[in-house]
């Protein structure tokens, strides 16, 4: 090994974990975990919703995981937000993983530890990986869902300066300094790829909702905010002027990285 980051070697190195590591895009986020997360033991870091409200939402992400898991523990640092959890029913508990495991420890190792939509917001991203070598089974892994900063649109948005970002995020993870951060940690990038929902059949109903919806304001629209010229709000393009190649994987919204301990993999 050579101590040089832009060294040939080391960046070939880092190519061959990436390549090993690509996969094609999958169409379901929430399917996607669920399915990860079925008939095992699992850890859900920032678990919290925005809002209690979401809580009740069939699109909740601890809910779906804790419907179908052997197990599954909730840690958040948001002592109101893990008292809704709680009076709902889930398993919570108020604790800043910064700090450590501390009273998570007992309740390991896990089978699988989600962070969803998470790593984007803090500060301390070894955080997550400290709680993976902490806590993950032998076997187990670690699942990172996050905004994939080569979605053609924030590409777009990006180029441009707009403001599209939430307001929160601090930063956006990518696949090499994802599976930096993993060997720091002497954890592995195993797996990376980004989510396409399958595009849903286009019928007389579905083009007459779409036109009712813009009649009326209520339609969806990617927008964002300039930062030059008039300060207004802008509809966001793909900036994309071709269909998709086959291996045009990396144009999700969302990235989804699975995180392993090396010798899981042998």
């Amino acid at each position: 090994m050579t101590s040089d980051p832009n060294d040939p070697i080391a960046l070939a190195l880092r190519a061959r974990t990436l390549a090993a590591a690509f996969r094609p895009p999958v169409s379901d986020r929430l399917g996607y975990v669920e399915d990860r997360c079925r008939g095992r033991k699992v850890l859900d870091i920032g678990a919290v919703a925005h809002d209690s409200e979401r809580m009740d939402s069939p699109s909740w992400l601890h809910g779906r995981i804790a419907a179908v898991a052997a197990s599954c523990l909730a840690v958040d640092i948001l002592p109101a937000g893990v008292a809704a959890m709680q009076k709902r029913g889930f398993e919570a508990v108020t604790h800043d993983l910064s700090a450590g495991p501390g009273p998570l420890r007992e309740r390991g190792p896990f089978d699988v530890i989600v962070a969803g939509e998470l790593i984007e917001h803090v500060t301390d991203l070894g955080m997550l990986f400290r709680t993976a070598t902490d806590l993950l089974s032998p076997a187990g892994e670690m699942l990172i869902t996050t905004p994939n900063p080569f979605a053609p649109k924030r590409m777009w948005a990006g180029r441009r300066g707009m403001v599209w970002e939430n307001a929160d995020h601090i930063l956006l993870a990518f696949p090499a300094g994802m599976a930096e951060l993993a060997e720091r940690h002497d954890l592995l990038l195993a797996e990376a790829f980004t989510v396409v929902p399958a595009r849903p059949p286009v019928t007389a109903r579905s083009v007459a909702k779409r036109v009712l919806r813009s009649a009326r304001g209520t339609a969806w629209r990617t927008t964002g905010f300039t930062t030059s010229g008039a300060r207004v709000a802008t509809r966001i393009q793909s900036g994309l002027t071709r269909p998709p190649s086959r291996r045009d994987w990396f144009r999700g919204e969302t990235f989804i990285y699975v995180i392993r301990r090396p010798d899981a993999l042998s």
